[in-house]
């Protein structure tokens, strides 16, 4: 397998969390996500937060849709979920 943690922020930034970075960076995306991004401005700096889209138990996986551009190169999804689109993006 491969890791992607790339976090586009707007059109001139993305955040590497490849090799450091909080807990965030290892949620996992689904095509049924329990959470959602948004970057919001706090303090005059950016920030990612992640909210929940329903209640969420303790102990379960957190996921969001990672929304990724359409390419010509596609990267499969392995989510397994019922509505699975098969691609990232």
């Amino acid at each position: 397998g491969f890791g992607c943690y790339m976090f586009t922020v707007d059109s001139m930034h993305v955040i590497d969390a490849t090799h450091r970075g909080n807990k965030a960076r290892f949620i996992n995306h689904s095509c049924e996500p329990n959470c959602f991004s948004k970057t919001v401005l706090c303090g005059g700096i950016k920030r990612i937060i992640i909210y929940a889209l329903k209640d969420i138990q303790s102990g379960k996986e957190l996921t969001y849709d990672y929304s990724f551009p359409e390419e010509d190169v596609k990267i499969p999804c392995c989510c397994r979920t019922n509505s699975c689109r098969q691609y990232l993006n």
